[in-house]
């Protein structure tokens, strides 16, 4: 959509804020990683572009807490995990023989924070996703509690607050972690 069309829809100025355009930048370089076919993947070729992302500062890593020793990838949405949440995200993990040692515990705030693509910069082997985000990452959903193979095994799930209260959510999760985990067969 060009500006002029754009103009059609808005009555108002807009206005691009600094972090608003490396944000964008980070989103687009992460869907062009995926193979994602989107408009917005174009706005990488341009010249102006690519001058702003040389002024911009090193990347910052991406925070998370663990050791991930087995390259397992797990990202929560919100700033903190609550203590219940938390509580019973270690209890499912403990049904599937992982603790923190073998993960890295991911915020929706720590991939805000990060201007890196968390997948180049862990290269995990699996990924699950609680909840939904306003990151790139989402562009990978197809549906909850399917497991996806490329390009490694992840899949998402519901919120973790969310699957706390309800015993159907909490079925679907651990009928999908026995699969994903291979702790039973499809």
């Amino acid at each position: 959509m060009n500006s002029k069309e754009l103009s059609l829809f808005l009555s108002e100025d807009i206005f691009v804020i600094k972090d608003e355009i490396n944000e964008k930048m980070a989103a687009d370089r992460m869907a062009a990683r995926m193979d994602l076919e989107s408009e917005t993947s174009a706005v990488l070729e341009e010249p102006e572009n690519e001058q702003i992302g040389s002024k911009e500062q090193d990347p910052e890593p991406l925070q998370y807490e663990g050791e991930f020793k087995k390259s397992i990838l797990v990202i929560y949405q919100g700033d903190v995990l609550g203590e219940s949440s938390r509580a019973f995200l270690f209890k499912v993990f403990r049904a599937v023989n992982l603790s923190l040692r073998d993960i890295a515990l991911v915020s929706e705030k720590s991939l805000k924070d990060c201007n890196e693509d968390p997948l180049s910069q862990l290269d995990p082997n699996k990924m699950i996703l609680f909840g939904t985000l306003h990151h790139p990452l989402m562009g990978m959903k197809k549906d909850n509690y399917h497991i996806s193979q490329e390009p490694f095994e992840y899949f998402f799930a519901d919120e973790l607050e969310e699957l706390e209260k309800n015993e159907g959510l909490k079925r679907k999760l651990w009928n999908t972690l026995q699969v994903f985990f291979n702790i039973k067969k499809q």
